[in-house]
Order: C-alpha cells, then sequence, then structure tokens
C-alpha cells in the first residue's frame, strides 16, 4: 500500500511539472505510472516491460525517450512500433492512436488470451474494447476506464489507479 501511495504522490508532482506540455508527453507520463499501478499476471513479470504503439510516431518518440532506462519492478522498459495490427506481439500496453481506434475490430483478436492493456484516445474506445481511453476536455487531459475489459485479459486496475480517473491534469 505504501508503494502505491508513494507511486501516486509521485505521479501527482511529475503531473505539475508537465502542466504546460503537449499531449503526448501527458500521456507518457501517465503510461508509465499506469504500468505501476496494474497487477500484472505472474508471467508478466519477467523479461522486458514491452510498451506497443500502433498509430502514433510522436507518441512511441516520446516514450522511447521519458521510458530510457527506467523500470517497471525489475524489467527494462522497451517500445515497440507497431505498422500494422497483425504485427502486435506480447506487449504488457499497446498504445492506440487516433487515426487507428477503428482498426479496433482487427486489433482485439490479435491480442486474445493475451494479458494487454489496450489505450486509446478516441472518444467512444472504451465501447470498442479499450481498458483505458485518454479523453482531452477543456485543456485538461483525463482517462476514463473500463475495468471489465481489462479483466477480460487477466489485467486488473489497482483502487488508486480508478480513482485518480477523476483527477484531470492540466495541458
Amino acid at each position: 500500500m505504501k508503494k502505491i501511495t508513494i507511486a501516486l504522490a509521485a505521479l501527482f508532482l511529475a503531473t505539475n511539472a508537465y502542466m504546460q506540455t503537449s499531449i503526448p508527453k501527458a500521456q507518457t507520463l501517465y503510461i508509465y505510472n499506469f504500468s505501476r499501478l496494474i497487477e500484472w499476471p505472474a508471467n508478466y513479470r519477467t523479461g522486458n516491460f514491452i510498451i506497443g504503439v500502433l498509430g502514433s510516431s510522436e507518441m512511441a518518440a516520446e516514450l522511447e525517450t521519458f521510458t530510457k532506462g527506467k523500470k517497471v519492478g525489475a524489467q527494462n522498459i522497451q517500445v515497440v512500433r507497431y505498422k500494422e495490427p497483425s504485427e502486435i506481439q506480447n506487449c504488457h500496453i499497446i498504445f492506440i492512436g487516433f487515426a487507428r481506434t477503428k482498426q479496433m475490430a482487427q486489433i482485439l483478436p490479435v491480442l486474445n488470451g493475451k494479458s494487454t492493456l489496450i489505450i486509446s484516445e478516441k472518444s467512444g474506445a472504451l465501447n470498442e474494447g479499450s481498458a483505458i481511453n485518454f479523453v482531452v476536455s477543456a485543456d485538461k487531459l483525463k482517462y476514463e476506464i473500463n475495468a471489465d475489459n481489462a479483466s477480460k485479459y487477466g489485467i486488473k486496475f489497482s483502487a488508486k489507479l480508478q480513482e485518480m480517473s477523476a483527477s484531470p491534469m492540466m495541458l
């Protein structure tokens, strides 16, 4: 519990530092902290921690820069760029860029049987299968969650992650 509280405090301190930043930078900060506030299945706690990106080279670049040298637990973070849904391999997190959300029907079967957290950034994406969706409203970045979609892939959100979804980040 203490680790979650410390991670939550670090998130809010870092959030203040990023208040006047671009959306991809803010999303990167959130994604990094999501990785630490999720209970991953045992077989996903070894090897590299893979964050996949489909359809947003700017987001991939931000993630590569921000996560360089960082870890999730004992796992080194590796960012992998995917050009097509069929290329998606075993990853912990997959970020689906705005324009690629329309391919959710092709993405979901590729992830079937894998414990992958699906993060998107398009209104309505939670209804299409995403577990976390970024929304920008009145110059504030927030995220909405669908715990049922996450549980389909064997992922459990911490209570703190669910509580934080109501706290937007100023842009």
